[in-house]
């Protein structure tokens, strides 16, 4: 199995496809066209995708079709970059050339860009047309005064043709700094901002190398530049010039701000005097240079403080994080006694905290777990302090390692008699609810698995008991459409973690359920319900948990693993990867959830550990790394930790003595 450049040649190989530079003004993406060799029907590639707006976080991977790359709805003022997944199916050899994407553009237009490797070098030549107008009379040579302006009219000339604009910020001395002892203003101010042309002698620009000092490393210092004076007057008026405190802006070419250090006139032909040679150092914001309070100093201001930045502030948030990655103040202040508990608000004294390791690769993932099933189902065993939700323009994630410890996770098959409309909800007649506990009791709030029904196959919420023989789904009723097999039963759920109203009866925004063959994600009014098909959730065993929701891509994401035992070995759970075992995805719209609510644990047929709350999806390929930290590396990134440790039952001992 061998991956040689764009080329694979074993089953299994893949190949993953990643843009230097991003699309942009995309609207709408109609369909993509790629060009792979070596293909038949025993051998080829499946093809996935993900996509984002900064080249750093992607949506989850989704099949490569035409039609989920129409659905993507795109905003023309965000960049759009893409990754494509290409793995082989089939022995041979298989070679991607090229893929391009049909594009609709913010200006309506539809084009067809080719992506493709390119070793080759392109460029672009221009050509110039002048125009000169000739002075009637011809050139006397003795005439000094008449060569003096034809030297100030060709210095002119060759400014407006070869000279580039820079962005040039006029400044003047502030009158009431003046100090006549030392003979020089401590105070100056931007009164303006223009486009001036300036020349380069010999067109050299200051090298891009770094130069080292004894204190830092840092450009090179000082340089040479030239401006024509009838260039610069016609900017900032006749008597102008150049001085000290005076700055600008290279954005062709370099992308660099300079300021004027010191300016001298040329000794140029007859002492004419045409240009200013000025000497520019690396520019420093300096307190003592404000800005004037007119329209053009104000202006001036704004467009500096978009071009410069101070370092201190630019890297202010990723100190921040830093400094919360060594520290960790949300996983190492979780412990703490009674009331100075960091993490929870509040935790339930009848539910058991067991001690107890978990292992991966003999790596310990968890010392602690709360055992749910200690609690009544539906009671409360912590309330955090961490009561916050999200917008539609936020992404979060959900990890968290859990058991199942359900006595009888699946009740008695129900036939079905009939379904009929009871105020728009379906309601179910059977010839007999269970009864007893050996038959596991149907209540209002449960779930059952339907089948034989033609609209209501799958899972489905009781949302009441009518009688002994009728119950009431949460589901509109559709039909009444059955067939002779028609059934149900009961399977035992277990609501880890829900987000709710602090009163009662609670209004819950967030739930988190599963069930043996069923995984339920309750956001706000709507269940997403993903059947896990012959993935059965087995009692006694750790699953790991990963649900992502990425409102930019409108996906809402599941991840299953376990960790797979070795036969004959001491102990499976110390050699054992954790392995995918379940992975869905679901289109949604963009999902927000109000703040300031309680997030909760409630109590069920479960034992939990490791709960994690982050503020961006987790890529799937970092999901099993993530999984496996017990202390966790990007602490800046969780909203809420917590490992399930036992609160600290010492008193606090004011006086040791």
């Amino acid at each position: 199995m061998a991956v040689t450049g764009s080329s694979t040649d074993a089953n299994g190989d893949q190949l993953l496809v990643s843009l230097q530079t991003p699309y942009e003004n995309v609207t709408e993406i109609l369909g993509f066209t790629d060009s792979i060799t070596g293909e038949s029907t025993s051998c080829y590639y499946t093809k996935d995708y993900r996509w984002g707006i900064d080249g750093v976080t992607y949506s989850d991977w989704v099949p490569l079709t035409d039609a989920n790359l129409q659905m993507l709805v795109l905003n023309p003022a965000n960049k759009f970059w893409i990754e494509y997944r290409y793995t082989q199916v089939g022995d041979c050899t298989l070679t991607f050339v090229s893929i391009a994407l049909e594009i609709v553009t913010d200006g309506g237009v539809i084009c067809k860009i080719p992506q493709l490797d390119c070793g080759g070098v392109d460029g672009c030549s221009g050509a110039l047309n002048l125009a000169f107008d000739c002075c009637d009379g011809g050139w006397n040579p003795y005439d000094i005064s008449r060569a003096g302006q034809m030297y100030t009219q060709l210095s002119a000339m060759a400014s407006n043709l070869f000279g580039f604009c820079v962005k040039y910020y006029k400044t003047k001395a502030d009158q009431r700094s003046q100090d006549v002892i030392l003979k020089e203003y401590s105070l100056f101010d931007v009164i303006k901002s223009g486009e001036v042309k300036i020349m380069v002698p010999d067109n050299e620009l200051p090298t891009r190398d770094i130069q080292f000092n004894p204190l830092m490393m840092d450009f090179p210092v000082q340089f040479e530049i030239h401006i024509v004076k009838s260039a610069f007057e016609a900017i900032f008026g006749i008597g102008s010039k150049p001085q000290m405190r005076d700055y600008l802006y290279f954005e062709q070419f370099m992308n660099r701000m300079y300021e004027v250090d010191a300016v001298a006139e040329a000794d140029d032909f007859m002492y004419t005097g045409s240009y200013w040679r000025v000497s520019l150092v690396t520019y420093q914001q300096r307190t003592n240079v404000g800005y004037d309070n007119t329209v053009d100093g104000l202006a001036a201001e704004t467009s500096t403080e978009a071009l410069v930045s101070n370092v201190e502030e630019k890297f202010r948030v990723e100190r921040e994080n830093e400094f919360k990655d060594v520290r960790k103040p949300n996983e190492y202040n979780t412990i703490g006694s009674q009331a100075n508990d960091y993490v929870r608000r509040s935790l339930n004294k009848k539910m058991t905290i067991t001690e107890e390791n978990v292992y991966n690769q003999w790596t310990i993932i968890s010392k602690y777990h709360y055992a749910l099933g200690t609690l009544i189902d539906g009671s409360v065993g912590v309330k955090y302090r961490y009561t916050g939700g999200w917008t539609a323009t936020d992404d979060r994630a959900f990890s968290f390692w859990f058991r199942p410890q359900y006595v009888t996770p699946i009740g008695i098959n129900v036939s079905i008699n009939s379904i009929t409309n009871s105020n728009g909800n379906a309601m179910i007649t059977t010839p007999g609810l269970p009864a007893g506990i050996a038959a596991i009791n149907i209540k209002a709030g449960d779930w059952v698995v339907v089948t034989g029904a033609s609209s209501y196959n799958g899972i489905q919420l009781v949302k009441s008991i009518d009688t002994l023989t009728t119950l009431t789904l949460d589901t509109p009723f559709i039909d009444g459409i059955i067939t002779g097999t028609a059934k149900f039963n009961k399977e035992v759920s277990n609501t880890l973690i829900s987000y709710d109203t602090n009163v009662v009866p609670t209004l819950s925004f967030v739930q988190l359920t599963y069930t043996q063959n069923w995984f339920i994600i309750k956001l706000n009014d709507i269940y997403y319900k993903y059947d896990l098909g012959t993935l059965s959730l087995i009692k006694g065993k750790w699953y790991s948990a990963v649900i992502n929701i990425n409102n930019l891509a409108k996906q809402l994401s599941l991840f299953l693993y376990n960790a797979v035992e070795i036969a004959g070995s001491i102990n499976p759970d110390r050699t054992a990867d954790l392995t995918n075992i379940y992975t869905n995805t679901q289109t949604v719209p963009a999902i927000s959830v109000p703040g300031d609510y309680v997030w909760k644990l409630l109590g069920c047929k479960s034992d939990l550990t490791n709960i994690r709350i982050w503020s961006e999806p987790i890529a799937e390929g970092l999901q099993e790394l993530i999984l496996s930290q017990y202390v966790v590396k990007d602490s800046h990134l969780a909203l809420l930790l917590d490992n399930g440790s036992p609160e600290l039952m010492l008193p606090t001992v004011t006086n040791p003595r």
